[in-house]
């Protein structure tokens, strides 16, 4: 074989690898608007699996979260005083004391303030 048609073939190999590594490693974002609930659970539960540490196969995963809201603010509402939803942008109209089904990923509990946290949420009607 030629020098020339090593180099070639190299070449290619090359661009083959290269072309996977970027898609892999750029991998596109998740829209969890899109994707299936995997669980749908009360804010109260929820909360009560995550202070029993029966919860670890929740991170990451979308959810449904049923409860009623005790605070808005800004772009984020809080169900029953146990989860945090956060929201790109709030646009439905909600207010205090609406009961709402709310879809998110679980990104995890915070144990100073003792809720769960939401985040990519939207309000299910």
């Amino acid at each position: 074989m030629s020098k020339q048609r090593i180099f070639l073939i190299a070449l290619l190999l090359l661009a083959i690898v290269g072309y996977f590594g970027y898609n892999y490693i750029y991998q596109d974002h998740r829209n969890i608007k899109t994707e299936t609930s995997q669980l749908e659970i009360t804010a109260p539960y929820l909360l009560e699996r995550f202070k029993t540490n029966n919860a670890e196969d929740l991170l990451n995963k979308t959810i449904t979260v049923t409860g009623v809201i005790t605070n808005i603010e800004g772009n984020a509402i809080t169900l029953d005083e146990s989860v945090y939803a956060s929201f790109d942008a709030l646009s439905t109209e909600v207010n205090v004391k609406d009961k709402v089904k709310i879809k998110g990923r679980c990104i995890g509990y915070d144990e100073l303030f003792e809720i769960v946290k939401l985040d990519q949420s939207t309000v299910i009607k």
